[in-house]
């Protein structure tokens, strides 16, 4: 009878052992759930303050603007650009704009005297 009670107890021990092991094994696995998700909301909330401090940049931006288009001299520059505005005793000279053109690809290789690409020359260097 000795060696029954000693299996029974034996039985229970290890059964006992499993559940403690399997809550253990359970607590470690929703610790590091909690532990991961915080982290992806502490992701997500530095995310959003980056987002929200581009928005106050941009509505700092905003409001200089305005101040800016609210003064005498904006509109004076306005006035001019658009309306051809002109004090009094102001002559206005109108000068044409007179772009400068750029040499074409094959104007650049004969100034230079350079005549073929450069991944040309590389061939030539590793060929010969």
């Amino acid at each position: 009878m000795s060696s029954e009670t000693k299996t029974k107890r034996n039985l229970s021990e290890g059964f006992w052992r499993f559940i403690i092991i399997c809550f253990i094994l359970y607590a470690f696995f929703i610790v590091g759930k909690v532990v991961y998700d915080n982290y992806q909301e502490n992701k997500g909330l530095a995310v959003k303050e980056e987002e929200i401090d581009s928005l106050k940049d941009e509505i700092s931006q905003l409001q200089y603007n305005i101040a800016y288009y609210k003064t005498n001299t904006y509109k004076e520059k306005v006035a001019r650009a658009k309306l051809r505005y002109v004090l009094p005793g102001e002559t206005v000279i109108a000068v044409p704009y007179d772009p400068i053109e750029k040499p074409q690809e094959e104007e650049k290789e004969q100034s230079s005297g350079i005549k073929k690409k450069n991944y040309q020359y590389w061939i030539m260097y590793f060929t010969q």
